[in-house]
């Protein structure tokens, strides 16, 4: 038997326990009412194939084959693996022998059979997605039971088109299928519109992680980065050492160019990642749990330093807009064997499989070794959440099918995520399936990247381009504008 945290990776805990790893899993320290990590830390014991939480659902309810809609963010910009890489597909028409797909098919077969309803996907991509349900809403026609959005929360909220979850029937929110550190960050005043479940596996693959060249890492003697994990002795200077070590100038002709090896592959939205893995948040939350600024505190502001000292040294980083944002020179540069790190979403875990060096997987790095954990941020604009639009005519049907597809997805799509898609089938080493439970029980939502109240997240990333170190006198600017755009918010919240 194997204990494990109540939360969401409680599943992963027995999936490492069903194929023999032994992860140490470094949880995150309880904190105050001003900061936004859950503190439930309920140990349980459970055996690997057990259903240890069970759903709160009434038995015997038949809906008549009602169609349950799902609008669903759907596209990308990457090729498709077993797990999808940034396409969100939900409604299947049957088996292929490919996990992914198998376990969707099989979850939504279950939750059909249970209550006699028909799952149906809507193509957000075609329709519209936030104009859509915008729209629809607002016209009062009931079109949709529940929404799979990815970056415009701040409009569906606060046009009044979502409804808070915690008011859905039969929706309970501290159950594992819902992931606690999405609603700590993005719930206002205790209401929970929007949150990150076991229902899809997008979440997962927007999930910012470091990969390693294996082999570049021990030709280079800079230690063993996985030892350094559980020491808790893996930080932002560890990793800047290592890119300064790997950069080198190939071709000799005195440029960075695509020829040569680097230290690093980044983008603008990398700095915020980083600022993120030092635990730094630009928001912070009183005792009602209403945000309030903290943008300009030392170690928000010291956390941009050190993010630029790693993503904004464009000798040391092959930095996306310098390549003309083309992810398939900067993804050869890894795949190749001329980049020691790659700080990317979870899905690349999948896409780099028929890569030919031998590469590792580490959590974003600590701001220094003082820091307790390891965070690794969610990118808004490629996970999607679950929200439910107010235009639902029968809510109780809604949270009834809702919670059952989050429940069942537990048992069914995550272990195809975890266990089959990246543990067994292309991660090549037991520390790499190790630290899998480390990245994604510390997934991080920063409110300035989910609502960008005032442009935070433009303007950090705009600054990170130009290579600007003022960080506190452009924001101290900005500050008020921040600060008008968090109020109204709050103000049509509570409306």
């Amino acid at each position: 038997m194997k204990k494990t945290l109540c939360t969401l990776l409680v599943l992963c805990g027995l999936l490492l326990s069903a194929c023999g790893g032994n992860a140490t899993v470094e949880t995150a320290p309880t904190e105050s009412a001003t900061d936004n990590t859950p503190t439930d830390t309920t140990e349980i014991e459970t055996e690997p194939e057990d259903r240890t939480y069970l759903d709160d659902l009434p038995d015997g309810l038949d809906y008549g084959g009602y169609d349950f809609r799902v609008l669903v963010y759907e596209g990308g910009n990457l090729p498709t693996g077993d797990t999808g890489a940034w396409l969100n597909y939900f409604a299947l028409e049957g088996e292929t022998g490919e996990p992914i797909n198998d376990a969707v098919y099989n979850r939504n077969a279950a939750v059909s059979d249970r209550f006699n309803v028909k799952i149906e996907q809507l193509d957000g991509k075609s329709l519209g997605m936030e104009g859509y349900a915008r729209k629809t809403v607002q016209a009062g026609e009931d079109a949709m039971d529940v929404v799979l959005g990815t970056s415009a929360l701040n409009t569906l909220i606060t046009d009044g088109i979502l409804v808070d979850l915690k008011s859905v029937p039969y929706i309970d929110l501290e159950k594992p299928w819902y992931d606690q550190n999405s609603i700590a960050s993005l719930s206002i005043a205790n209401k929970v519109y929007v949150t990150a479940a076991e229902i899809n596996i997008m979440d997962k693959d927007a999930t910012w992680c470091v990969l390693f060249n294996k082999d570049m890492a021990q030709d280079l003697s800079l230690g063993d980065y996985y030892q350094m994990v559980h020491d808790g002795t893996w930080t932002q200077d560890v990793m800047l050492t290592g890119m300064e070590a790997a950069s080198i100038d190939v071709n000799g002709n005195g440029e960075r160019d695509a020829d040569d090896q680097w230290g690093n592959v980044g983008e603008n939205f990398d700095t915020m990642g980083y600022m993120v893995a030092s635990g730094a948040r630009c928001f912070t939350k009183d005792e009602n749990d209403l945000p309030k600024l903290s943008v300009l505190d030392e170690r928000y502001v010291d956390s941009y330093t050190k993010a630029m000292a790693i993503n904004g040294n464009f000798d040391l980083c092959m930095y996306a807009s310098k390549f003309g944002n083309d992810w398939s020179i900067l993804d050869s540069v890894f795949t190749e064997g001329r980049c020691l790190f790659s700080f990317v979403g979870m899905n690349r875990v999948t896409l780099f499989r028929e890569m030919e060096a031998d590469f590792g997987i580490l959590p974003a790095p600590k701001y220094d070794e003082a820091q307790d954990s390891y965070y690794n941020v969610i990118s808004c604009g490629n996970a999607t959440f679950v929200s439910i639009p107010k235009s639902v005519q029968d809510l109780e049907r809604t949270g009834i099918i809702t919670e059952a597809l989050c429940a069942e997805s537990l048992y069914t799509l995550t272990p195809a995520y975890y266990d089959v898609a990246l543990q067994r089938k292309y991660m090549s080493d037991e520390e790499s399936r190790d630290m899998l439970a480390i990245i994604l029980e510390n997934r991080t939502i920063d409110q300035s990247v989910a609502y960008n109240w005032g442009g935070l997240f433009g303007t950090l990333s705009g600054l990170t381009t130009t290579q600007n170190a003022d960080f506190a006198s452009k924001f101290a600017k900005m500050e008020p504008t921040m600060q008008t755009a968090m109020d109204k918010f709050i103000e049509n919240i509570e409306k």
